[in-house]
Parts: C-alpha cells; sequence; structure tokens
C-alpha cells in the first residue's frame, strides 16, 4: 500500500509530499516500513527533479537503516549526476557500488556512456564500455548508437 502511494505521488510530480507521506509513516511506527523499491522511487524522482543531493542523502539513510540498495538507486543517481555533468560524484557512487558489490548493469553502463558522448569525452565512454566488458556485460544497441553520436559529434 505504501509503496503505491509513493509511486503515484512521486509520478504526479509531488516528491516533497511523497517524502513527507513516508515520514509521517514512518513516525507514527506504521507496519508499512519502507522497503528499497520505496526508497528507490523516491530517489529517482529527486534525480528527475535535479535535486540529486537530496537523492544521495535518502541513499545513505537507506544503508543506515540496513535496507540494502540494489543497482536500481545507483542507476538513478547516476543518471541525475551526468545530466548535471557531476563526473567526480559518478565515480564516488561507482566506487561506492564495489564496496557494496553492486555490479552495474547495462542500463548503468549505458547512462554513463550516452552522457559521456554527448559531452564529447568519446575517449571516457569507450574505457566505460570496456569496463563493461571486462565485467562480461556486452553491450547492447543503445551503447552502440550512443558510441556512434558521439563519434559523429567528435566531426
Amino acid at each position: 500500500m505504501l509503496g503505491i502511494v509513493i509511486d503515484g505521488l512521486c509520478k504526479a510530480g509531488n516528491t516533497q509530499t511523497a517524502i513527507e507521506f513516508l515520514r509521517a509513516m514512518e513516525k507514527r511506527g506504521s507496519p508499512c516500513k519502507p522497503t528499497a523499491i520505496i526508497y528507490s522511487t523516491i530517489i529517482d524522482s529527486l534525480c528527475k527533479d535535479k535535486m540529486v543531493d537530496e537523492g544521495l542523502a535518502l541513499l545513505q539513510e537507506m544503508i543506515e537503516k540496513n535496507i540494502l540498495p540494489n543497482v536500481v538507486p545507483y542507476s538513478c543517481l547516476i543518471q541525475g549526476l551526468c545530466n548535471l555533468s557531476r563526473w567526480k560524484d559518478v565515480d564516488n557512487l561507482y566506487a561506492e557500488m564495489k564496496v557494496y558489490k553492486i555490479v552495474p548493469n547495462v542500463f548503468t553502463f549505458n547512462i554513463v556512456v550516452d552522457a559521456l558522448c554527448k559531452e564529447g569525452h568519446i575517449e571516457d565512454a569507450e574505457e566505460v564500455a570496456q569496463i563493461m566488458i571486462q565485467l562480461g556485460q556486452n553491450p547492447n544497441l543503445v551503447m552502440y548508437n550512443s558510441l556512434m553520436d558521439g563519434y559523429c559529434l567528435q566531426r
């Protein structure tokens, strides 16, 4: 039930209301406990609203509450950071993923490669693609298209 309400609020663009609702439920000691999915939903919405620092704080809160994140909130945050060209923070988040043994998926790598290509950092994008391959994941059509767009933008 909690997840449905949070998801609806976030999709309607009411991220702050979703956070307030979550806090109210926690304060009341509701039997509906927040899950990784609920946190991921809010983090994604915050990132789409360019409130990435708030999303990062929510990720840390999640970890402190022993609600173990998966690749989804990290991918949302990486997308938000890439959109803001905060490359050092992307590197830091990737390092944190390694600490928690969370492996980026193809979607995560596509986010980074696409953002790097759009910024004209094609060599960095190629390095990210190589890391992905070294981790045993194969590039997909989205990645190849991003790389091709990046090469075309260089001309």
